[in-house]
């Protein structure tokens, strides 16, 4: 709140700096037109009594009413060019201030989110251990608790390499590493790992062409299907249907993931690639995560001279459908 309050009171600084300089521009402009009617002026009149021919004066007025229309033109020309650098230099300085005032917000909202989604699998995982030691439970119970306890570690590796992964793109530490492996089979294994975990809530439509081979980074494809699904179920109603459709035509793979939930409006289609970048406030967004899924799926596309695109999944929800070259040796 304070934050947001600190910021309308900087942008409204700015605005009234800017007011002041266009009010002082047009001030300036008005005194120097001003001045130089003055000066023609008193200059006509001189010549009025020097005692001059009718014909002398004449050619002397007309004399100087050119050059005071050439000091208009002047005094017209600089200023629509001090004006033109003076509404860029406002534009850029709004654009920033904008993008830093957004940055600002994410970064707030990223820490906020990662703050909780580092709390609750620790809790969740010292709520287990706790009741192992606390409690002599049968051996079946133990391994269920157990098990609870590994999902929740395993849920913060995820979330810590996620962070670790987006920070080494960003820094141009990531490399790809090529290989010829099977990326249908690859999306079976996936989706058989997160059906007991991520999509343990929905409903799960596998449509993969068998025997499609990929020369890329494994790990990365590993990463791009697992935040795409990770996205679908995170905004799409328990019990909704999540469909992964991979196919390959002459040398173009495409992998879609399609999910029922709430869709992407087009403005935010535009920056849901963004780093930190999340719908909504964080103190009211109900669904988990930290801004940086489809960040990594983007980036690590890119890496792969692939593309991605969103649209919309009549009659609701959001498709991300991802293209690759089947054999890219670049």
């Amino acid at each position: 709140m304070n934050s947001n309050n600190t910021s309308s009171k900087v942008l409204l600084q700015f605005y009234l700096l800017v007011i002041y300089v266009l009010l002082q521009f047009c001030w300036w402009a008005y005194m120097i037109t001003n001045l130089n009617k003055e000066v023609h002026d008193l200059k006509l009149k001189i010549e009025v009594y020097t005692n001059k021919s009718a014909d002398e004066i004449q050619v002397a007025q007309q004399l100087l009413n050119e050059k005071l229309h050439k000091r208009w033109l002047m005094i017209a020309g600089e200023g629509t060019v001090f004006a033109l650098i003076l509404g860029l230099g406002i534009y850029r300085t709004r654009s920033t201030f904008k993008k830093e005032f957004e940055l600002s917000k994410q970064q707030k909202n990223f820490m906020l989110s990662i703050t909780h989604e580092l709390k609750s699998p620790i809790a969740s995982a010292r709520l287990q251990i706790e009741t192992l030691l606390k409690r002599q439970l049968p051996l079946d119970k133990q391994e269920i608790v157990l098990n609870q306890a590994l999902q929740e570690t395993e849920r913060l590796d995820l979330l810590v390499e996620k962070i670790l992964l987006a920070n080494r793109i960003e820094s141009s530490a990531y490399f790809i590493q090529k290989d010829n492996f099977n990326l249908s089979a690859l999306s079976h294994k996936i989706i058989n790992n997160l059906k007991s975990t991520l999509l343990k809530n929905h409903l799960v439509n596998v449509m993969v062409q068998s025997d499609i081979n990929m020369l890329g980074d494994h790990m990365a494809f590993t990463s791009i299907l697992i935040n795409l699904l990770d996205n679908a179920a995170k905004y799409s109603p328990n019990n909704s249907r999540i469909d992964l459709v991979l196919s390959k035509e002459n040398e173009t793979i495409t992998l879609a993931v399609k999910d029922e939930g709430v869709g992407i409006s087009l403005q935010e289609g535009k920056e849901v690639f963004n780093k930190f970048y999340r719908s909504g406030n964080e103190e009211t967004r109900n669904t988990k995560g930290t801004g940086l899924g489809l960040y990594i799926v983007k980036s690590l596309i890119v890496l792969h001279q692939g593309q991605i695109k969103i649209s919309p999944n009549k009659p609701k929800g959001t498709i991300f459908t991802v293209q690759f070259k089947a054999l890219n040796n670049a």
